[in-house]
């Protein structure tokens, strides 16, 4: 009888072991095949190789703001932990002269020291600028530019181009044409 039982459970492993082999079933489509989006590019001449002229900080910056002017600033990139925006073409630009880098500071062991954060709220707030890459309309391009051409949080950059639309001395947005990364000291 144990033979009997011991055979039936042997043949049935196989038919199950079996069943599970083999081609998986066809998936049936629930809708129309949407194809992978074209990765953006960014313009050639987005990433300047030599240094930008007669930049200015982010806080002389925001005296006097005029959409549409053409601007020269000059920053770190940082100002908050996370200073790109995922997805978009975004970095927040930190006045070098305003805020202090906590790995500035002997003994020091922040680990995002571009945060800034060893400076009070509102000197933060009061020393940042959005920068952005647009596109022919007007719309910020979607891809993140961490990583493209050395731009990484705490990278020292100048950034040419225009203030966008809608800025104002207390919400700075730069439309970036040029970016130029310094060389690390």
């Amino acid at each position: 009888m144990k033979t009997i039982q011991y055979s039936v459970l042997v043949a049935a492993s196989f038919a199950v072991m079996a069943i599970g082999c083999g081609n998986p079933a066809p998936q049936q489509s629930t809708g129309p095949v949407v194809p992978e989006p074209t990765p953006v590019e960014f313009p050639e001449t987005l990433m300047a190789s030599i240094a930008l002229t007669d930049p200015v900080g982010v806080v002389d910056a925001r005296k006097n703001v005029e959409p549409g002017a053409e601007i020269t600033v000059t920053g770190f990139i940082g100002g908050r932990e996370e200073p790109f925006v995922d997805g978009r073409a975004i970095f927040t630009l930190a006045d070098s002269k305003a805020l202090t880098r906590c790995d500035s500071k002997p003994g020091d062991s922040c680990p995002t020291p571009w945060d800034a954060c060893c400076d009070e709220p509102e000197k933060i707030k009061a020393s940042v600028a959005t920068v952005q890459v647009v596109d022919g309309k007007g719309m910020v391009l979607k891809r993140k530019l961490n990583g493209v051409g050395g731009i990484a949080p705490g990278s020292t950059v100048s950034v040419k181009g225009r203030i966008a639309p809608g800025s104002t001395s207390a919400a700075l947005i730069i439309n970036a044409e040029q970016i130029h990364v310094a060389p690390k000291p």
